[in-house]
């Protein structure tokens, strides 16, 4: 029996209760509120996420929603990826980063060849794929594939991986001295047995994400665990083997991936307004004749400005979904300046979410920065993550203003 065969097999084994469609996964994430807040703190200090989150996540068919449907996987749509994202983090701002990066994970495996995606799934769909993009490797090709050797971090989520996505230049970048943003980048995936971890992760935000260091040396990687990145991002492997038949893995490369990033930005946010918004009626003002929050009209504009602020990035996250999937559905893929302008969008998305918790916990006060103050975690983490490399609104409006005005060259290739 081959690998493929032998997964598809595991797949026919998922019980249909658990690959439900649409909203009610949205719903099922909502339901894990309770046990993500109450395991949040845990998941802060160990530096990684509880093995009781983990085990929801997997037991509600959350982890599976990007795999594809032949290996068990139910393939959703991405606004229902973002939505879910949303509520995850709501509950714990690790926790959604980590169903992001994992989901993303299985999204970018059904771009491999049909061989690559069954080896990784032949246990089965709740396999957990983590990554790194970085290509901090060097690469030689050998017989049948290449060997990598490097350093890569941050891998957020590794802790509950079984397989690693791994950035690495492919040989002619190595050979030619180019820069690996040129074209020469590549993905390798690697069983996480053969890895080593380091552990590097010691932060002030995102501590749960269990973004360590992973590292090893003349790793074998076939030609079948091998994706070229640029050509993806381009979209000329729109239609390569194993993605033709699905519409899921036609989608435009980056801005599928930095869509689905939107959820985390989005659900702090939401979860700073509730938190500041829950006892409006019950706490004064400091210092003030106001024996209620919710009476003074300073309070009253921060919370109203900072909702504007989440429903405009809420709006954003949709609208980039449905379009992204609507070219995929109709089998064509958006031209450079659409792509760009995604990218522009998330940028502002993530600056309207942080301005947003700016507003939320200045109106709050200084008891928001308690360590035991959810709140003070969702501002360290919303602050670590808006430093990712994609997400500063700066860089990615420069990208659009670019692509828009047909400027030659942009400043990257990722679009």
């Amino acid at each position: 029996m081959s690998a493929a065969e032998a997964a598809i097999m595991t797949a026919k084994d998922v019980p249909d209760s658990v690959n439900t469609p649409g909203p009610e996964f949205v719903s099922r994430a909502t339901a894990l509120r309770g046990l993500l807040e109450r395991n949040r703190v845990a998941g802060d200090e160990r530096r990684r996420l509880t093995d009781p989150v983990m085990a929801e996540l997997a037991g509600t068919g959350l982890s599976r929603m990007w795999v594809p449907r032949r290996f068990g996987g139910w393939e959703c749509d991405l606004r229902t990826m973002v939505d879910t994202t949303i509520e995850v983090t709501k509950g714990d701002p690790s926790a959604g980063w980590v169903h992001w990066i994992l989901g993303c994970g299985d999204w970018l495996v059904g771009l491999f060849p049909e061989a690559g995606q069954a080896e990784v799934y032949a246990n089965g769909p709740d396999t957990r794929v983590c990554s790194v993009f970085a290509p901090s490797a060097t690469a030689h090709r050998v017989a049948g594939g290449w060997t990598v050797s490097g350093r890569w971090s941050p891998a957020s989520g590794c802790a509950h991986a079984q397989w690693a996505m791994l950035g690495f230049p492919r040989p002619d970048a190595a050979e030619k001295g180019h820069h690996p943003d040129d074209g020469d980048l590549g993905f390798a995936l690697i069983p996480m047995s053969e890895l080593r971890v380091e552990d590097t992760w010691f932060t002030t935000g995102m501590r749960g994400t269990g973004s360590n260091t992973l590292s090893g040396e003349h790793l074998f990687v076939p030609d079948h665990r091998v994706l070229p990145v640029m050509p993806a991002v381009r979209g000329d492997l729109a239609l390569q083997e194993g993605g033709a038949g699905s519409p899921r893995y036609r989608t435009a490369f980056l801005p599928t991936l930095v869509t689905h990033m939107m959820g985390p930005y989005i659900g702090m946010a939401r979860a700073a307004l509730e938190l500041v918004s829950k006892d409006a009626s019950t706490r004064g003002i400091s210092f003030t004749t106001y024996g209620r929050r919710s009476d003074s009209t300073a309070f009253q504009l921060a919370v109203a400005e900072a909702t504007a602020r989440v429903d405009a990035a809420t709006a954003l996250a949709h609208s980039a979904a449905e379009s992204i999937d609507a070219y995929a559905a109709a089998g064509t893929y958006p031209d450079v300046v659409s792509r760009a302008r995604v990218r522009m969008h998330f940028g502002h998305v993530v600056a309207q979410c942080c301005e947003a918790v700016d507003l939320l916990v200045s109106a709050h006060g200084a008891s928001a920065f308690a360590e035991a103050n959810p709140l003070g975690g969702i501002v360290r983490d919303i602050q670590t993550a808006s430093r990712h490399a994609f997400a500063s609104p700066v860089v990615n409006k420069e990208v659009f203003g670019r692509a828009v005005l047909g400027v030659e060259e942009n400043i990257t290739e990722f679009i």
